[in-house]
């Protein structure tokens, strides 16, 4: 397909909006604490409610990013009736946001809660396939962050698992022939929000972080 202006501004307007840091405004706002510098300095639900301490700020958090990125995607689906194609970019553009906010000098959260939301819209199984492997890792390893990043590791996994025994869309008067496209566009994804858990590797793989403070 082709991209023209209104594709290219719709990937900057959804850019902008996952760009909203939640996080620190919450927590700026409530606390009078600067989430970028305490913590693990991540903008995300984690962080805020270990800087905040609160409960509630983290549910707001959650809640806020996990629309962040279902409505842009909702609309762009329902109301506009965009391409596949341009809801998938678009919709690694409202991550990429999300993790490196102009906001906040490029700084940002995981993807976690705005991947949630845009996989709630887009194929509904494959949030669930991440929630269970989450949980099974979650019980065996009692960490947090460790279990994101192996039920992240597995989403390619699951959209080809999907895909092969025709799960599709939760929309589901969406094409069946987009989920062709699915893969790929799980893996860039999962690579970003993998990106931002570079410290889990330091801690399975002691090497790899002496590697990435050379």
């Amino acid at each position: 397909m082709e991209f023209g202006v209104n594709s290219i501004l719709t990937f900057i307007i959804c850019y902008l909006i996952g760009s909203f840091p939640t996080g620190y405004f919450f927590v700026k706002t409530s606390c009078k604490k600067d989430i970028t510098k305490e913590g693990s300095g991540n903008v995300g639900t984690y962080n805020a409610l270990q800087v905040s301490g609160s409960k509630a700020i983290g549910i707001i958090v959650l809640i806020i990013d996990f629309l962040k990125g279902a409505v842009p995607v909702l609309l762009l689906v329902l109301v506009f009736d965009e391409d596949m194609t341009n809801v998938y970019i678009s919709s690694i553009f409202l991550i990429i946001g999300h993790n490196f906010s102009i906001w906040l000098k490029f700084k940002g959260g995981r993807g976690l809660a705005a991947g949630a939301g845009i996989f709630a819209v887009l194929n509904f199984w494959i949030l669930v396939s991440w929630c269970l492997v989450w949980v099974i890792f979650y019980l065996f390893k009692k960490n947090v962050l460790l279990s994101n990043f192996f039920a992240t590791l597995f989403l390619p996994l699951f959209a080809i698992l999907l895909d092969k025994y025709s799960v599709h869309s939760t929309i589901k008067f969406l094409n069946p022939s987009d989920n062709n496209l699915l893969a790929v566009f799980v893996i860039c994804i999962s690579l970003l929000v993998l990106f931002k858990h570079t410290e889990v590797l330091t801690k399975i793989f002691p090497s790899f972080g002496k590697n990435l403070n050379k």
